[in-house]
């Protein structure tokens, strides 16, 4: 139903971190960081009109967390400039190389990052922050085949609003208090995080909470990685953690503002927003 923007290749079938894509997403750093310090306060600033008694709203990524990403993004062009210009003999160009290389593959990480998570604080429907999860998964971690499933709170199960590779009617419900991996995100009641369990099963590689304000409000079954992509790898960790919190908050900030109220969650409401 939602067909992510999937990764260019170059007939190879590899994830695609070309230094034009790079200079792109860092160029448009400065002009990111005033639109989100924005963003937030908009979003926040709506949440308290729209439930002004409502306690423990969901915390929006500070601007100095940002900040620091595009900080940090341009020390690291810097350092990679003078690799470069410093590589003045044989023997020490392939170890100039190979630092350069780690440079770009940090620059990269911090990039996804930053960019997935301005993605979320931008989606201001759920279709946007389901086509914000998808892009992520498919372009950043790698994850070919996987489910979204969202809490029915009254019925108390889960059901599969979007699936990518793979036929969204062959899911089924899950009850909510089946004692598995669901059971316990409800009891942990927070995003994951790196060392949390991974919740895996036969049918998934990892099932990946999706929390606001200790509320889970979703579930993220990823099934299979793209074919090129055997494993996890080391960033792909934070970039999960990212996502089980990010698009958390983003999912219940969605269902405020379409209903003006706190309001539980519901099957046949959460597909009519989405028009499925």
């Amino acid at each position: 139903m939602f067909a992510g923007m999937r990764v260019q290749d170059s007939g190879q079938g590899e994830l695609t971190r070309t230094e034009s894509s790079l200079q792109d997403f860092f160029g448009r750093g400065e002009v990111f960081v005033r639109q989100l310090i924005a963003e937030n306060e908009r979003l926040r600033s709506e949440l308290t009109r729209t439930d002004p008694d409502r306690t423990g709203l969901p915390e929006a990524t500070t601007a100095s967390v940002m900040e620091s990403l595009v900080a940090r993004i341009t020390e690291l062009e810097a350092e990679a400039t003078a690799a470069r210009s410093g590589a003045g003999n044989s023997a020490a160009v392939a170890e100039q190389a190979q630092r350069i290389d780690q440079l770009e593959n940090e620059n990269y990480h911090l990039a996804s990052m930053y960019v997935a998570g301005l993605q979320f604080h931008s989606a201001r429907s759920l279709p946007d922050v389901i086509q914000t999860i998808t892009e992520i998964l498919l372009n950043f971690v790698g994850i070919g085949a996987f489910t979204v499933f969202v809490l029915d709170e009254e019925r108390h199960v889960l059901f599969p609003l979007a699936r990518e590779g793979g036929d969204i009617d062959a899911c089924n419900e899950v009850p909510s208090n089946d004692n598995g991996p669901i059971t316990a995100m409800i009891h942990r009641g927070r995003p994951w995080t790196r060392g949390d369990p991974a919740y895996a099963d036969d049918v998934a590689i990892m099932y990946l909470p999706l929390v606001s304000n200790r509320r889970l409000v979703a579930v993220l079954r990823l099934e299979t990685f793209l074919a090129q992509k055997p494993v996890f790898e080391d960033n792909d960790y934070s970039l999960l953690s990212m996502i089980s919190e990010h698009a958390g908050i983003a999912i219940e900030t969605a269902w405020i503002r379409a209903h003006a109220k706190a309001v539980a969650l519901q099957r046949q409401a959460v597909e009519h927003l989405v028009g499925a």
